[in-house]
């Protein structure tokens, strides 16, 4: 299942081997300018230091082979974040980054919205898993705000939150 979709201010496009090499170039240029040190301040090493066209390349083929990868676009089709899927049975373990210029408007909610409303109701997985840092607050509001319970679970400064996705279609107002 092709994981691109649509909201009011995002395009959301899955990258991979079938992509255009347009996207593969627009995505390429644009991450050193998005994985700036305030955006990875609290991610693993593999997101720091991509500085040049040589390393988001180089990073950009090592998260091809690890997770699936979708690209935000705004309406002007500048690329403004990223959004990860790394699948386990049928759990879905996502992550989401935002340029930092586009922190505080509303996109993350706007990306997971869409997100969980596309694989809520067709997709194999049974939950959707959220790692965050504990300083991150306003993610952490975000997850909750979402329907996301908190697992009990902590490990290494990392909250961990689950969507219940075989509860979904949700009531209409619950999101």
């Amino acid at each position: 299942m092709n994981l691109s979709f649509t909201t009011k201010r995002l395009n959301v496009i899955e990258i991979d081997a079938s992509s255009s090499m347009v996207e593969h170039h627009q995505l390429t240029i644009a991450l050193p300018t998005i994985l700036t040190p305030a955006v990875v301040a609290n991610l693993p090493g593999y997101f720091q230091g991509i500085d040049s066209i040589a390393a988001a390349e180089k990073w950009l083929a090592n998260m091809l082979n690890e997770c699936r990868l979708l690209m935000l676009q705004s309406q002007q089709q500048e690329v403004v974040g990223l959004l990860f899927i790394y699948t386990e049975k049928h759990d879905a373990h996502i992550g989401y980054l935002l340029a930092e210029e586009y922190w505080g408007q509303g996109l993350a909610f706007e990306l997971l919205q869409g997100f969980i409303n596309l694989v809520g109701a067709s997709s194999q997985w049974h939950k959707l898993i959220a790692g965050v840092d504990e300083s991150n607050t306003p993610s952490i509001k975000l997850l909750k705000k979402l329907a996301f319970d908190e697992r009990a679970s902590k490990e290494n400064g990392m909250l961990f939150f689950q969507l219940d996705l075989r509860k979904y279609p949700l009531e209409e107002g619950t999101i």
